[in-house]
């Protein structure tokens, strides 16, 4: 059983700017930098003309997770994140995303599309399925995880922003 999610992101920035900036390997290194504090690292980065493969991983605290998901944690534990973003064409661009956790079988992906919204700014629309395959408790972490993940969206977007207003 999978739980779908669904998050779109309003910008007040054009959209070939968001889009410029998912494609931008000093975007992804800096966000790295700001975030190795956490236990943040790079895993991958690919950059190509108007496009990117990008990977990070973070180790978590098992002890952080609620109770009923930390018992069933095999060995380290962290969330491995990748992005891929297509060309922009002057409308449209499009993504795909995963999301999996070492020590629980966890995994979220999906799709993001990238376009210019009527107010001349980007909307991204993301969607996806989160699966939990772990017995009796499945249901109840995927919903967690999904709160999770449209919360990691909603901070991306804001990164996306400081880093366009600070290299316009």
């Amino acid at each position: 059983m999978s739980r779908h999610i669904e998050f779109t992101a309003n910008y007040q920035i054009p959209a070939e700017a968001v889009h410029r900036t998912l494609t931008d390997e000093r975007f992804w290194n800096q966000r790295i930098e700001k975030a190795a504090d956490n236990g943040v690292t790079l895993e991958r980065l690919v950059a190509g003309e108007g496009t990117v493969d990008v990977a990070i991983s973070q180790q978590l605290d098992a002890n952080s997770l609620p109770s009923i998901v930390s018992k069933f944690v095999k060995g380290d534990l962290a969330l491995v994140r990748s992005e891929k973003w297509g060309p922009f064409d002057g409308n449209r661009a499009e993504g795909t995303f995963t999301a999996e956790t070492t020590g629980l079988p966890i995994k979220a992906e999906g799709t993001a599309v990238l376009t210019v919204g009527a107010d001349g700014g980007a909307v991204m629309s993301i969607a996806g399925e989160v699966t939990v395959s772990v017995k009796l408790i499945g249901g109840t972490v995927e919903g967690m995880v999904g709160d999770q993940i449209v919360d990691i969206l909603g901070r991306d977007q804001g990164a996306v922003e400081e880093w366009v207003a600070a290299n316009a």
